[in-house]
């Protein structure tokens, strides 16, 4: 029962500004959670109707080490007895918002979407001024994302029968989740992933006019190896850098200032020109086995396995 609660306590809302959403909502074998953007359901093993807080009853499940027993007591809290331990979790009653999929069921290769979800994961950006940039694109073979500082391409192998823009929340419990969808269901504002045995997640989409991503992309480029040690010297400079976490590639040498005698310096042996955030560089690692920076301050461009991407540096 706990790994059918774990499953869905991701939609459930932070914030107890709406009680309902703060709450599972159990009935007909299922348990609900939804937080106003997200829903999330899987069967659950209890023949009990009722609206329990989510966060009370997880930490309840998760101590009980015996057969467990749920009854609705006549307050109207949920009794959850296992051995000799109790607990008693605050239900609510009456209608709540919580939502069930809609649309028209889609046919899709769910496991070519959850290998771009988890390359794409760590580029999608969180600006609440760019909801747009807040998901991953699908858009026919490929799939996007952009942080601001990154915009990357994922080549997804297949077709997708639809273009839609995944919010990041629904990304996150994706790639939590770590299973291929079996198929989807889609309407004009949202999109349900449906999983074996009767599990699914259903989110609200986001816009999907997207800016023109080839002029970066297709620029042309001359890719060179990734210098071996880049990432090694970027671990070792991390701790030194300013408070816009700056790293410079001057002279064959990463540097933390371009000051001589001030800094941190890391003897690259690589003949690269730029100025480059490092949390944002430190991304490309173990993703990227190519990139071309000599069109600094241009865009540097990289290439990987099925990914191909820009990252903006600073100016110096």
């Amino acid at each position: 029962m706990l790994k059918q609660l774990k499953f869905v306590q991701g939609a459930v809302a932070k914030k107890d500004l709406l009680p309902a959403m703060t709450h599972f909502r159990i009935e007909d074998g299922t348990v609900r959670s939804y937080n106003g953007r997200m829903a999330i359901s899987s069967p659950i093993n209890l023949d009990i109707a009722c609206c329990p807080k989510a966060e009370p009853m997880v930490k309840a499940i998760g101590n009980c080490d015996e057969s467990v027993r749920m009854t609705l007591t006549t307050g109207g809290r949920l009794s959850i007895r296992s051995g000799k331990s109790t607990w008693f979790v605050p239900t609510i009653e009456g209608e709540t918002p919580h939502v069930m999929p809609e649309g028209d069921h889609v046919e899709f290769n769910g496991a070519a979407f959850l290998d771009a979800c988890k390359a794409l994961w760590p580029f999608v950006g969180n600006d609440a001024s760019r909801q747009w940039a807040r998901g991953i694109l699908l858009n026919e073979h490929s799939a996007f994302a952009t942080n601001n500082t990154c915009l990357v391409e994922y080549w997804l192998g297949v077709r997708m029968p639809f273009v839609v823009n995944v919010p990041r929340e629904a990304i996150k419990e994706i790639v939590r989740i770590d299973e291929p969808p079996t198929h989807a269901q889609l309407d004009s504002t949202s999109m349900t992933f449906h999983y074996t045995d009767g599990r699914w997640i259903r989110t609200q989409l986001l816009d999907t006019t997207w800016p023109d991503l080839t002029k970066i992309l297709d620029k042309p480029s001359s890719p060179v190896p990734v210098p071996p040690d880049l990432f090694d010297g970027l671990a070792v400079l991390r701790s030194s850098v300013d408070g816009a976490s700056r790293v410079y590639m001057v002279d064959g040498k990463l540097r933390t200032s371009l000051e001589e005698g001030t800094g941190a310096v890391y003897d690259l042996g690589h003949e690269q020109t730029g100025c480059y955030n490092v949390a944002m560089l430190e991304l490309l690692r173990d993703v990227v086995t190519q990139i071309d920076m000599g069109q600094y301050p241009g865009p540097a461009l990289f290439f990987g396995d099925k990914i191909r991407g820009a990252i903006t540096g600073y100016r110096m």
